[in-house]
């Protein structure tokens, strides 16, 4: 969300966006708030009554959240705390939210996280792996999405990128999904960081078919949205 706390000028530039406007679910990262006040997901949440779950990365930290909304009941909150890595400077503390939507035909869990920058494939696949380790173990639908920041680098001491250096994180992590049985429809090398032409964000899902895909620019993010329509087993 780039740390976008305007609660209005979000509903404005999702309802600029057509596919966003009728999403039923949303995967939020960094989202902002203040002390003591609704997180600006869930001020956003309550304007269009939608369901909404949302943790911070620490009590003291107020702009970088994770939020699922939904437009179906959301239950079951459960945070994860991910493997931490020195990043010399702007260490964060990484963490994963899950909840379950029910759906009319059925539930779906859903993970949202958002993972650091500057780490090499084998860290970042690391930092991810309780994530689709605790996902395997659930039965049903599933999707796994967020900011992955898969940026196909190879950062020395977690500070000097160096690019097409080393295995690629986009790889590694598709593989790593695969083989607990996630898919994604996001194969073709979209981009969704201009800055840097990368593909930085992701979906993946178990026992879910993907009807279609798009990558959206929107306003109220520095990252472009991924969006997908998804439709339940029989």
């Amino acid at each position: 969300m780039a740390k976008e706390s305007n609660c209005e000028r979000i509903l404005e530039n999702i309802n600029a966006v057509p596919r966003l406007r009728q999403a039923q679910v949303f995967l939020l990262q960094e989202v902002a708030g203040e002390p003591g006040k609704p997180s600006v997901a869930e001020q956003v949440a309550a304007k269009l009554g939608y369901s909404v779950v949302f943790a911070s990365e620490a009590e003291n930290v107020h702009d970088r959240g994770l939020a699922i909304l939904s437009v179906y009941p959301l239950t079951d909150l459960s945070i994860r705390r991910l493997p931490e890595y020195d990043q010399r400077f702007h260490s964060r503390r990484r963490f994963a939210i899950a909840a379950t939507a029910h759906l009319p035909t059925g539930d779906i869990r859903v993970w949202n996280t958002h993972l650091d920058t500057r780490l090499n494939a084998a860290q970042r696949l690391g930092q991810l792996r309780p994530v689709i380790e605790e996902a395997a173990r659930f039965k049903g639908p599933r999707l796994i999405g967020g900011d992955f920041n898969t940026n196909d680098l190879y950062w020395i001491g977690n500070v000097f990128p160096f690019p097409w250096y080393g295995p690629a994180h986009t790889a590694s992590v598709r593989k790593a999904m695969h083989e607990k049985g996630f898919q994604t429809p996001f194969n073709s090398g979209v981009v969704t960081f201009s800055t840097f032409r990368r593909q930085l964000d992701w979906l993946f899902m178990a026992q879910l078919q993907s009807l279609a895909c798009s990558v959206e620019p929107v306003a109220f993010s520095d990252h472009h949205a991924i969006w997908s329509s998804l439709r339940l087993p029989n």
